[in-house]
């Protein structure tokens, strides 16, 4: 039994979970409805591929597979963002005791299933654990589905097979998440220490009647540097701005890889496609902003100037053949128990982003919103700020 609690703070305090079974007789799937903003939100496991080896133009096929995908959502006016989210957790040795365990034969002899249960649980093995979900907000557009839910979650049905298939064509081998998972993954972000009831309870299929009303902290304190909940403490970070080095396909390793310094550790990126009509607005822009700082420059040409003119024209000439175009961030949170040496994790976690090409900023007296934005239920940054475009720029 998993104690009960309170609802998610902040700004998934008007969401709610609920599995949907469509009617076309396939599968349910949970859904999260964010109501503040009329958001729906599906989200995948997924077990991504890249470290086995692989040669180069079967990476180089992921990555075009992907940007369909993002390209596919963005021709949709109703689609908000997909976010992609790479935690790491400490591993119990739970999952693989039981499925050692339950795959063992009753006629098997004494002898072999005794060694086999101690080179399963005795022996040591990774300290910490990788896992990966996909999240795929949509905007209800109409009074009818803002109204009812079941309008939209049929249309997300139906738009589910088409997903899979660029996810499997891109290295990805996706599931959608019921309720109980989503809810699980709530809890343990904010209460790490029901993690291992929570393993327990999703292994062995027992109900744990976790309702999405009991996901949140018992108690939480948004600080100017740091997220005090439930005994543990959590910092986050944004990108500060686009990496301006060139980079490889193996530039995030670092930061993505388990690190048994700062074993919770969440690494999420928020894509939000342009629609096409934007898209053609927005690459010509900055085409022509580019082409105008090279003309009025006075003296000799910095190197920047010109590099930045070609990646223009590149993306021009891009998205006139068909590609999309999307803005992309990221947020980083690492958690560690109460009294744990926050600047050594602040200093960790900034050269991981520094080493990334990408760098990060702490989200000052911010960490209860980028918090709940990093796990990938709905929250976007962008869509919860107060001040118009306009005035912002």
């Amino acid at each position: 039994m998993v104690p009960d609690g309170t609802p998610p703070p902040g700004p998934l305090a008007t969401a709610e979970t609920f599995n949907f079974s469509p009617g076309d007789g396939s599968a349910p799937f949970g859904l999260i409805k964010l109501s503040s903003k009329n958001f729906y939100t599906l989200v995948l496991r997924t077990w991504p591929q890249g470290g086995e080896w692989n040669d180069q133009p079967v990476r180089d096929r992921w990555v075009a597979r992907l940007g369909d995908m993002l390209t596919f959502l963005g021709q949709s006016p109703d689609f908000v963002a997909a976010t992609v989210t790479m935690e790491t957790l400490p591993e119990s040795g739970m999952r693989a005791s039981s499925i050692v365990r339950s795959r063992l034969k009753d006629t098997a002899p004494a002898l072999a299933r005794k060694i086999i249960i101690e080179a399963t649980e005795a022996v040591p093995t990774a300290e910490v654990r990788l896992e990966a979900r996909i999240g795929l907000t949509w905007r209800a557009d109409t009074m009818h589905r803002k109204r009812d839910a079941t309008d939209m979650g049929n249309e997300l049905a139906r738009r589910l097979g088409r997903i899979r298939d660029y996810c499997h064509a891109a290295g990805l081998r996706v599931r959608p998440m019921l309720e109980r998972e989503i809810c699980a993954i709530a809890r343990r972000s904010f209460s790490p220490a029901d993690e291992l009831d929570l393993e327990i309870g999703l292994m062995s299929g027992e109900p744990m009647r976790l309702r999405w009303e009991d996901c949140g902290p018992t108690s939480a304190s948004d600080q100017h540097g740091r997220l005090l909940h439930d005994a543990a403490q959590s910092m986050s970070w944004t990108m500060r701005n686009e990496p301006e080095a060139p980079f490889d396909s193996n530039v995030l390793a670092d930061l993505l890889s388990p690190n048994s310094d700062v074993p919770r550790k969440r690494v999420t990126f928020v894509y939000q496609p342009y629609t096409p009509a934007q898209a053609t607005t927005i690459v010509n822009k900055d085409h022509n902003d580019a082409r105008q700082a090279v003309r009025t420059n006075v003296g000799k040409l910095p190197e920047r100037a010109l590099v930045r003119l070609d990646s223009a024209e590149g993306a021009r000439q891009e998205q006139a053949r068909g590609a999309g175009v999307t803005r992309v961030s990221m947020i980083v949170t690492a958690t560690c128990p109460i009294g744990a040496d926050t600047q050594k994790i602040d200093t960790l976690v900034t050269d991981l982003g520094l080493s990334a090409a990408t760098p990060l900023e702490p989200t000052r007296d911010e960490q209860l919103v980028t918090f709940c934005a990093g796990l990938g239920f709905g929250v976007v940054l962008s869509e919860e700020s107060t001040v118009s475009d306009k005035l912002a720029a």
